[in-house]
């Protein structure tokens, strides 16, 4: 009456580094044994450099690897269409699960293979498993909308009674919900409260993993991005633990086959060479100006030649860039399927979209800035939440003025900017960043573009 559960989730741009993937598939292999269930929570397909250029196939290759069993949706599995989520989903291994996702009142998926539970047997012993999407994921990603994601408790409540009724021993949901940080939706501690559930595989979030209890339901979640995976023991009771793919051996052939894919669709070459690190981290997307953040908000106005570029931090990943920098390093930088745009805007609009850096507030971090811009300055004030001051060139920005801007196509979506007939698009965000790495180099500097006040 012992068997084992090897979970991992939020693999994202993994993919981009054949070393660090070869070390998570050789980790579960090593730990893995017959009585082994392999489950994923989601945003294992996307995004990344890699699945951009592969159509998620990358993570088809993946999942054969490692013999997966269970994975659920990702908000972020979502991104480039619903026909590619389709596609690697009918071609992967495992059995996905989704009870909260439906398009035209259908549960979503169910032509590939998607169903809301299902009842695995390992050492005689029955296992339901559900699985959940997170509430957002039709705002969050643009594979998306036009689902109706409903809200995890009463999606759980009925997955639960369901699985009671199969004569399961264990009922285990497989979470992509993370936690709501005092938003409107139900998350992960919310389901544990409300539903009787044994364990909750959780994904989503980055950082800390965790193995925590809540009303007797274990909780465990890893870091997300390839830095562990958790393993889960029953013998009676349940047991967890964090293990950190740095304490394994890379599995060589894994990390070759994932470097000839990088090989195939050219994404180690060579384009630009830095002198100085130019550093990705939570301070440099969020704190205010940074030098990563100019020379992507430069690069779409130099393509577009805009009077202001603009970048949203939360569209910005990858790692930092240092000495040789490839084409694989800048696509993981902006790993998502969405074009530059430009269009016009009035000075009062342009205002709005400069205000919203400051504007929107993270419950657990108040002091977020959370644009980048080329071509002008804002000052902006915390004590107030107010813009103070902004500038396109040298000059105030006037508010009854028309000014062209260039950003993500969805960014715009989000900051609810309409396009106009006259918008122009310059390629997707990756390759623009390309194009100006080969054309232009990489050596920004700050230069006073962002000055924040009150903090």
């Amino acid at each position: 009456m012992a068997f084992r559960i090897l979970h991992y989730a939020d693999l994202e741009d993994t993919f981009d580094d054949p070393g660090r993937i070869g070390k998570v598939a050789g980790l579960i292999n090593t730990l893995r044994g017959e009585k082994t269930v392999v489950v994923g929570a989601g945003d294992n397909i996307a995004p990344s450099g890699l699945a951009l250029l592969t159509d998620g196939r990358q993570a088809v290759e993946f999942f054969n690897i490692v013999d997966a069993d269970i994975d659920t949706l990702g908000n972020h599995d979502f991104d480039y269409g619903r026909e590619t989520l389709l596609s690697v989903v009918s071609e992967s291994p495992q059995c996905w699960l989704c009870a909260n996702a439906y398009e035209d009142e259908e549960l979503f998926g169910q032509e590939a293979g998607i169903v809301p539970w299902t009842v695995i047997e390992r050492d005689g012993q029955r296992l339901g498993l559900f699985g959940l999407a997170h509430p957002n994921t039709d705002t969050s990603s643009p594979g998306g909308e036009g689902l109706s994601f409903t809200d995890p408790i009463p999606a759980a409540t009925k997955a639960v009674e369901t699985l009671r009724e199969q004569d399961v021993e264990h009922i285990l949901c497989v979470s992509h919900l993370g936690k709501s940080w005092g938003r409107s939706f139900s998350d992960d501690n919310d389901l544990a409260r409300a539903v009787n559930i044994d364990v909750v595989l959780g994904g989503h979030e980055h950082g800390e993993p965790r193995i925590d209890r809540i009303s007797e339901t274990l909780l465990v979640r890893t870091s997300g991005e390839g830095v562990d995976i958790s393993e889960l023991n029953y013998n009676g009771e349940w047991s967890a633990t964090i293990h950190s793919v740095d304490n394994t051996t890379c599995d060589p052939s894994v990390k070759q086959r994932f470097t000839s894919l990088h090989d195939r669709v050219g994404l180690n070459e060579v384009v630009a060479t830095v002198d100085k690190p130019i550093i990705q981290s939570t301070e440099t997307r969020y704190q205010g100006e940074s030098r990563l953040g100019n020379i992507i908000a430069d690069a779409y106005r130099w393509v577009s030649d805009a009077d202001i570029g603009v970048q949203h931090g939360a569209g910005i990943r990858g790692t930092s860039l240092h000495n040789d920098v490839a084409v694989a390093d800048l696509v993981r930088l902006v790993p998502f399927d969405k074009a530059v745009v430009r269009t016009e805007v009035s000075g009062t609009a342009l205002l709005d979209i400069l205000a919203s850096g400051g504007e929107l507030i993270y419950p657990t971090h108040p002091t977020y800035w959370n644009l980048h811009l080329s071509g002008g300055t804002v000052t902006f004030d915390y004590g107030d939440r107010e813009l103070v001051s902004a500038t396109v060139g040298d000059s105030p920005i006037d508010p009854s003025a028309t000014y062209s801007v260039a950003a993500p196509e969805n960014l715009f979506h989000s900051l609810g900017v309409s396009l106009v007939s006259e918008s122009s698009e310059f390629g997707r965000q990756y390759e623009v960043l390309v194009d100006y790495a080969r054309q232009e180099g990489l050596s920004p500097e700050l230069n006073g573009r962002i000055i924040r006040q009150g903090i």
